[in-house]
């Protein structure tokens, strides 16, 4: 059970931190799609985007596992005692 908590956790990780970054490829993108549009370089706008994929990854994989953990901890209490 602990071994598929970790497996989610790390699922959650990579599919909210790859969602948060494409969304910050979409930003770079939309921001260059006018004629006129923004000077930002890829590196002004990427790099803030996977810092926040990162965290956000962690952050939600790190409540996938905390949450996955107590599960499997009232589970293995419940089976030592029946």
């Amino acid at each position: 059970m602990v071994v598929f908590t970790f497996v989610a956790a790390f699922v959650v990780f990579c599919i909210v931190q790859d969602r948060v970054t494409a969304a910050g490829a979409v930003r770079y993108v939309t921001l260059h799609s006018d004629p006129g549009g923004s000077t930002a370089t890829i590196d002004e706008v990427m790099r803030p985007a996977v810092r926040e994929s990162v965290r956000e990854g962690l952050a939600w994989g790190g409540l996938v596992a905390i949450a996955g953990s107590a599960i499997a901890g009232v589970v293995a209490r419940r089976n030592r005692r029946a």
